[in-house]
């Protein structure tokens, strides 16, 4: 491909990320100037002043960030990536096309009317797990064609993998491609009603609890009150705002990103889009699937309902810093459906099994400890009854928790479920997983169980998984298998 620049928008954009308050301040005092003159008095020169420096300000960094784009190429040279940058100092940036994990497009309101496309790419990568490596805008069709070359370019190289490790018959011609249907195959989409079911039994529930606690106390405060009116829905405007407004602003906004979420699959690609104003779409070759993750909102689980994570490394989206869901809330079957059609090795087809009964011990100690600590302040430094409330509380999420706790081994794979209100199911095959870990105390020693993690190639958030308390012989065999999946991997 040519050498190109990506579009000039993105010396404005730039421009408004680094400094967008300057600017700001810079039309906040053009538009007091202006009032100033419409009343035939002239600013100051102190205020004139102050304008040229913010000006200035404003122009050097336009300046720099246009010579930077100036000076910087993009192309694709053989089977690498390029970015290349010629300024004072030069620099060169390659990357391995078959290293690159996902290919995405995003387009917002501002980029729809120049007709532009941020081209994000993300590589396989755990130094760079929890960012985008490259966020490009460029003209619709330059946009598509780095994309569609990009993909093009995985789609060569995993049916040369595919022909390579396959037999081939005696007189049988070898083909340098595997054919790739035309149209990607659509494999669910929600409707308004179903992605505004949601967002409603997808928020926080402890969000949630503080929100209603805050306004109860509220209204509490304001019954009980002998002050004037005003006085007190004033003081307690406040921590309403605070409890309410995120609340509401988290459940709007969920409902304006997940607008017209659709699941496609092309070939062994896998394409998820939505949004209302900003829409995105991300493509993922699923052979780069490192695990899944299938969520479970404390709401959501009294209607039996689920969602689900995929986990590609440098794979998220930034904004709701998360691995981007390839399926809203539905239910516990058809996830498992969609899931055996988009990437089957993940499937979960046998029941996890739960901790042992023993494992309420040491999971009710830890528990009970904190409970027993904040029962002890509110006793001693204000109301008893307070401290045994939460008490209560304590002993009740430990419960909860191992109610919650599940684990199974596959032959080739283990699915963890961990969780308290909300509840988590991750599913690694062995191969993915980097190091296991097991814990165990004097008590948990002697009832024969101990508790754990597994951590995998992933970002930050996914990166730890913990396992709950189970049998030791069940870590010695994580073990085992991590070890057995390396030796067959390095052959």
């Amino acid at each position: 491909m040519p050498k190109v620049r990506s579009h000039f928008l993105s010396v404005i954009m730039n421009t408004f990320k680094a400094i967008w308050y300057v600017i700001a301040m810079f039309l906040f005092s053009i538009i007091d100037a202006l009032k100033d003159i419409r009343m035939q008095s002239l600013p100051s020169f102190s205020v004139m002043i102050g304008l040229a420096v913010i000006f200035a300000i404003i122009l050097i960094v336009f300046i720099f960030n246009l010579l930077r784009w100036w000076k910087t190429k993009i192309y694709i040279e053989g089977d690498t990536f390029v970015l290349e940058r010629n300024q004072l100092s030069q620099s060169k940036t390659t990357v391995k096309l078959s290293s690159i994990s996902t290919v995405n497009l995003q387009q917002n309101l501002f980029e729809k009317i120049f007709d532009v496309y941020t081209l994000q790419l993300d590589i396989n990568s755990s130094a760079t797990a929890n960012k985008t490596d490259f966020s490009l805008v460029f003209a619709d069709k330059t946009a598509f064609a780095f994309r569609d070359f990009i993909l093009s370019y995985l789609d060569n190289q995993s049916s040369k993998e595919h022909l390579s490790t396959a037999p081939i018959p005696r007189n049988a011609i070898q083909l340098n491609t595997v054919h790739q249907p035309d149209n990607p195959e659509l494999i669910i989409s929600f409707t308004f009603k179903e992605v505004l079911r949601h967002c409603i039994l997808s928020f926080s529930f402890l969000g949630g609890i503080y929100a209603i606690g805050v306004v109860i106390a509220a209204i509490g405060t304001f019954l009980a009150s002998d002050k004037e009116v005003n006085q007190v829905l004033l003081s307690a405007l406040f921590p309403l705002l605070i409890a309410v407004v995120p609340f509401l602003y988290k459940s709007i906004t969920a409902f304006l990103l997940y607008h017209n979420f659709k699941l496609e699959k092309k070939g062994d690609k896998m394409i998820v889009s939505y949004g209302l104003f900003t829409r995105k779409q991300f493509t993922l070759p699923l052979d780069k699937t490192n695990a899944l993750v299938i969520k479970q909102p404390f709401q959501a689980r009294l209607f039996d309902l689920y969602y689900g994570e995929i986990i590609n490394v440098g794979m998220g989206d930034a904004a709701e810093k998360q691995s981007p869901i390839f399926c809203l809330l539905v239910k516990g079957d058809i996830l498992q459906s969609i899931i055996q059609q988009i990437v089957p090795q993940f499937t979960l087809d046998q029941e996890e099994e739960k901790s042992p009964k023993s494992a309420m011990i040491p999971i009710l100690i830890k528990w009970g400890l904190w409970g027993t600590a904040f029962f002890a302040g509110f006793y001693i430094f204000y109301k008893w009854w307070i401290g045994l409330i939460l008490l209560i509380v304590f002993l009740l999420c430990g419960l909860l928790s191992y109610k919650t706790k599940g684990l199974k081994l596959y032959e080739n794979k283990l699915s963890i479920t961990t969780g308290v209100f909300d509840k988590r199911t991750i599913t690694v095959t062995y191969s993915k997983l980097q190091n296991a870990a097991a814990e165990y105390g004097p008590i948990s020693r002697h009832l024969g169980i101990a508790h754990g993690s597994v951590s995998i190639l992933s970002s930050i958030t996914n990166q730890i998984n913990s396992i709950g308390y189970f049998p030791i012989e069940k870590f010695n065999r994580i073990f085992h298998e991590i070890v057995t999946h390396e030796s067959i991997n390095e052959r």
